[in-house]
């Protein structure tokens, strides 16, 4: 077997040995939640990598699905008392194992998120598709199901870009952009209003999380550095991130790459929740009252890159007379993971499950979510069950009611 491309084998067995084996992971790992064995928990999963990388196991199918179920959410990580780098070591796993997958439907998306091109016509396609609302005619597809039907209405005000304010970059999520998802445009005028200079980019960048977390590190490593190329001679205040999937990749950055402007750019990133929290509390903008129940959900990828756990919360509460509410299990993972709710989709039904039956017996008209792929992920499954919940980044409700 070889081990996979541009990864140290010793590097990966020694970032293995650190697990201790305690087991305190085990609480936190959705996956490990149910299926309850050894090779579903990260323990397990670190393991059969270390296995792999000591060519004491071939990679195969089964090795497979045990490391591509694992959702990356990094629960077992902020639990780990030995401070295990387990996403490092999934990631090379999945290197190692990549060629055991065959689907389709996941090479499919990889290919179309990462090509600008190919996202336009793509983009085009799905606008002409949901023109024609033939959302009916697909319903059985999972993947035509996770496309969003908003009812947010965004004020059509022009965007100051002559701001003497912070400089500032925009970076939304490439599945969002293929979507064409409001969240870039609530975020570009509510930083335009607070007095930012926000500089438009001419093209959505992929970051390379999707293809990092499917084993795929020499095209996640080409998109890093394309990426950090499109940004390096803007000479930004902060570059700010929309989808909390994206920010704790672009987080990661300087893990793969210690150049100074890596770790520059790496510095000046940001979540939009925190960076419009800050400039409300020195800015005065306001809100039109919005008497109604909202659901927050925190992404696992939220708690990786913001250093207030609560500034979404704090965020929504400058909108009049709104009730926050939180999930019952608020920390669990929603399943959404990545791709999991398109390539691992029963899991990714499991985990949700409690989620969408509380919103049910609720009377919530909101739910708001930071990361992309928990929106399409629980939209999906809302519109399944018939609850009439609208889904949105909590930006653009802030949008909504901006006065």
């Amino acid at each position: 077997m070889s081990i996979a491309e541009n990864i140290s084998k010793q590097e990966i067995i020694t970032a293995a040995d650190q697990c201790v084996l305690c087991g305190l992971c085990l609480p936190h790992c959705p996956t490990y939640a149910i299926a309850k064995t050894e090779p579903e928990s990260p323990r397990g999963r670190i393991a059969l990598v270390r296995a792999l990388y000591e060519e004491q196991l071939d990679a195969s199918e089964s090795i497979s699905s045990h490391l591509d179920h694992c959702l990356t959410c990094m629960s077992c990580e902020r639990v780990c008392p030995a401070n295990v780098d387990y996403e490092k070591i999934i990631d090379a796993g999945r290197a190692i194992t990549r060629k055991q997958r065959n689907s389709l439907t996941q090479s499919l998306l990889l290919f179309i998120l990462s090509s600008i091109s190919v996202r336009k016509i793509t983009k085009m396609c799905i606008s002409i598709f949901q023109s024609l609302g033939l959302y009916g005619l697909f319903s059985s597809i999972r993947l035509f199901n996770l496309l969003p039907e908003t009812s947010i209405s965004i004020p059509n005000n022009n965007i100051d870009s002559s701001s003497s304010g912070p400089k500032v970059a925009i970076i939304n999520s490439c599945a969002a952009d293929l979507i064409n998802d409001q969240t870039i445009k609530s975020a570009a005028l509510i930083l335009s209003k607070l007095g930012c200079n926000v500089i438009p980019q001419k093209q959505t960048q992929c970051c390379g999380a999707l293809h990092q977390h499917t084993g795929n590190l020499k095209t996640a490593e080409s998109l890093r550095e394309d990426f950090l190329h499109s940004l390096e001679t803007q000479k930004l205040d902060h570059v700010v991130s929309l989808a909390t999937g994206c920010g704790a990749q672009i987080k990661r950055y300087s893990n793969f790459d210690e150049s100074p402007s890596t770790n520059d750019l790496v510095n000046k990133l940001i979540d939009v929740n925190d960076l419009v929290l800050q400039q409300l509390n020195i800015n005065d903008l306001t809100f039109k009252p919005l008497a109604e129940i909202v659901y927050l959900h925190k992404p696992c990828s939220q708690q990786q890159i913001t250093n207030d756990p609560k500034a979404v919360e704090r965020l929504l509460q400058f909108i009049p007379d709104i009730e926050i509410i939180h999930f019952e299990d608020q920390l669990a993972c929603c399943g959404a993971g990545g791709m999991n709710t398109i390539t691992e989709e029963k899991i990714a039904d499991q985990l949700i499950e409690n989620k969408i039956h509380e919103i049910k017996s609720s009377s919530a008209n909101y739910l708001v979510s930071s990361n992309i792929g928990c929106v399409l992920h629980l939209h999906s499954q809302l519109k399944r069950k018939n609850i009439d919940t609208q889904v949105c980044h909590p930006i653009t409700l802030l949008a909504q009611q901006m006065l």
